[in-house]
Parts: C-alpha cells; sequence; structure tokens
C-alpha cells in the first residue's frame, strides 16, 4: 500500500511538472498577407491583386522577406511579430482590410491567444483569431510617419499542460497522506514489536 501510495503521488508529480518552455515562433512558417475589400465600392470583393501581396510567402527574422504594397507601405513579419511602415500621405477606401492568415505557430499546437499593438494609426478595427488577424484600415488616413507594429501573444500546448488539473493536485495530495500515514503506522508497528520483545524476556 505504501509502494502504492507514493508511486501514485511521484507520477501525478511527474505529470506537472515534467512540461518545459519551448521557443514559440511564427520564423519558418509559410503564411498569407493580403489586402482584403470587404465592402463593394464599385471594384468587387476579395482580395485586391497586383500591387505586391498577391500569394503566401515564407517567414524569415530581418528583412529579407519584407514586402511592399504599391507604394503605400511595407510589411515586415518576424517570428515574433510584424511592423507595418506607411511611405506617404494617403487614406483607405471603406471596407479595406490587412489580413495575416495561415499563422501556424511552432510548436504544433500553438496558436495566436491575443496582440499587442504599438500604434499611430487613429481609426482602425482590429480582429485576431487562433492563426489570422485582420487591421480593418478602411476611411483611415496615413503619412510617412504612421506605423502599426503587433507583437503575438501565444498560447502553447506546454503552457497549459504545465499548469496542474484539480484531478492531479488531488492526486498528490493522496499519495502523500498515504505516505506519512504508513510512516505513522510503520512507526507504532515497531515500537510495538520492540515492547512484545521487552515483555517476552523479563
Amino acid at each position: 500500500m505504501k509502494k502504492t501510495m507514493l508511486v501514485l503521488s511521484l507520477l501525478a508529480t511527474t505529470a506537472t511538472t515534467s512540461a518545459h518552455a519551448s521557443p514559440i515562433t511564427l520564423t519558418g512558417d509559410e503564411i498569407d498577407a493580403a489586402m482584403i475589400r470587404t465592402v463593394d465600392s464599385g471594384y468587387g470583393l476579395g482580395r485586391i491583386n497586383g500591387y505586391g501581396l498577391d500569394s503566401p510567402f515564407v517567414v524569415q527574422d530581418g528583412n529579407s522577406d519584407e514586402k511592399q504594397y504599391s507604394s503605400l507601405f511595407k510589411l515586415n513579419v518576424d517570428g515574433g511579430g510584424f511592423s507595418v511602415k506607411f511611405l506617404y500621405s494617403a487614406g483607405w477606401q471603406e471596407g479595406v482590410v490587412l489580413r495575416l492568415s495561415d499563422l501556424d505557430f511552432a510548436p504544433t499546437g500553438s496558436f495566436l491567444s491575443s496582440l499587442a499593438i504599438d500604434t499611430n494609426l487613429v481609426g482602425y478595427t482590429l480582429s485576431v483569431g487562433p492563426d489570422s488577424i485582420d487591421i480593418g484600415l478602411g476611411e483611415t488616413h496615413f503619412t510617412n510617419n504612421t506605423y502599426f507594429d503587433g507583437t503575438f501573444n501565444v498560447s502553447s500546448p506546454e503552457s497549459v499542460s504545465a499548469v496542474p488539473e484539480p484531478a492531479s493536485i488531488s492526486l498528490i495530495a493522496l499519495g502523500l497522506v498515504g505516505v506519512i500515514a504508513m510512516r505513522k503506522r510503520s512507526r507504532y508497528t515497531n515500537k510495538s514489536m520492540c515492547n512484545s520483545y521487552q515483555f517476552d524476556n523479563n
């Protein structure tokens, strides 16, 4: 019984402490970046092609994967975030969206939980999904001093499993109680045997 309780305790402890941190990154993943029309203003709906964000690309840290959309802005995506640098003064029509999608973070099973924003762009909207980001640019205005930087906040399977579940906590407690109880019982038994031996020899 003592060995069983001890084994259960060790198993529960191992289950809650075996998770270790792994780097979470988008580097090496093929993502898509596109300008999308969500409101038909006479040009139709969907992806806007022919200006520089026409197809998926592989994320690399640094500027080697930097993309430029027409003469309006540059987009650079890294493993931990992205930046948009606007190039001159202009504005967007209603319903225009910059969409980053197919964001498959490593390790497998990690997902985008939120986005930390640093920007001086006024009037934008933001929608964040587990593997996509929509930045609503409709009816916003920008200059060559306007920027939009985002830092990925990602949840991973390891960070979720590292939190002990209630059942695991109960199992640990049960194991510890069992070990303590068996120790007390063992001491009592040894003491009784010692007393019995002394009695038999008097």
